[in-house]
């Protein structure tokens, strides 16, 4: 039989990849990697085993409607202790990593190979991964990773722009600080060379497959992860429509404007509106904050993914308007960035 890649997120963000063959359900497979997946029966009675397959198609053998309501199956809940997946798969479980893993996540060794200050407060961090015994590095667009700031002992979380499929040098965009470890560390003393150990992957803001229009939302650095999004869903959207609004403080501020325009040429059904929150002679563009450019033409009648990203009062203020418009809460998919 074949073998996938099963994802599995836990409610703490740290998630795990793991190769499952489909004669095994999720919970042997996870098994088999030292992974013990909450359960008691495992027979399909107890739901103890119970996650949502987030993207994925699989199978389940014989289980109880008391463990699993039909309601919940179409939401796409699944025991994991009858389950078979037939592709690669995603698998939320709602409780955190240390109840089925023992071991601490994953820190491997890397480099700094790149500092490249893009806009005025904003500093793109190229960092080559090396293998240190832990196997390549796999993530889901969206997701972060902590690093460690050379010569302190301190770490700060910071999400991949780059696309999962290029794990050979991972880009980060930092926002520079008065004060803050990772600010001082780029602003000054930062070289190439220089050893920078990487923990994770982390995070349930992740990309899901593209089933209807996107709507993303970023404010400053929180743009990040959204680059990372585009990158993977190049070649594989399926031509869905993709709304980007991206704001920043004033327009020096703004970065990776050649990038998106970039997305576009290569194919995405991508359009980007621009807002700063002040203006300035040069800047043409509307002013305000970010989500001063939702509207429900935005929102296809309601039938649309949104994923939003930056300071917690942009994703507050989103969130409630998305909310307040009708779109329903599972399709809201957010992250907050804060000042580190």
């Amino acid at each position: 039989m074949s073998a996938h890649d099963v994802t599995l997120v836990f409610e703490d963000g740290r998630s795990l990849r793991i190769r499952a063959e489909e004669e095994d359900t999720i919970y042997l497979a996870a098994l088999k990697h030292r992974i013990r997946i909450e359960t008691d029966c495992l027979e399909g009675a107890c739901a103890t085993c119970k996650g949502l397959c987030v993207s994925g198609r699989y199978r389940l053998d014989a289980y109880s409607d008391e463990a699993l309501s039909d309601e919940e199956a179409a939401e796409r809940y699944v025991l994991t202790c009858q389950t078979h997946v037939l592709t690669d798969c995603v698998i939320e479980f709602p409780y955190e990593s240390s109840l089925a893993v023992r071991t601490p996540p994953v820190t491997r060794p890397g480099r700094v190979v790149a500092v490249d200050r893009v806009a005025e407060n904003v500093v793109r961090l190229g960092v080559a991964p090396k293998d240190g015994g832990a196997g390549p590095l796999s993530f889901m667009a969206g997701q972060y990773v902590h690093l460690g700031i050379p010569g302190t002992g301190q770490r700060r979380s910071y999400s991949f722009a780059n696309p999962p499929c290029i794990a050979d040098r991972l880009e980060f965009y930092v926002k520079v600080l008065e004060t803050g470890a990772m600010s001082e560390y780029v602003s000054g003393r930062a070289r190439l060379g220089d050893d920078m150990p990487i923990t994770g992957p982390f995070g349930r803001f992740y990309l899901r497959p593209p089933v209807r229009p996107l709507l993303m939302v970023a404010g400053g650095t929180g743009l990040a992860p959204m680059l990372s999004m585009l990158g993977d869903l190049l070649g594989s959207d399926g031509g869905q429509p993709i709304r980007l609004l991206y704001g920043a403080n004033s327009p020096a501020e703004l970065f990776a404007t050649d990038a998106l325009a970039g997305y576009a040429e290569r194919g995405l059904a991508l359009t980007t509106e621009f807002c700063t929150v002040a203006g300035d002679p040069s800047w043409s563009g509307p002013t305000g904050h970010v989500t001063s450019l939702l509207r429900p033409a935005l929102l296809d009648g309601g039938d649309c993914d949104a994923y939003l990203c930056g300071p917690p009062p942009m994703i507050d203020g989103a969130r409630a308007w998305l909310r307040d418009a009708g779109l329903p809460e599972a399709r809201i998919h957010s992250e907050t960035f804060l000042p580190s």
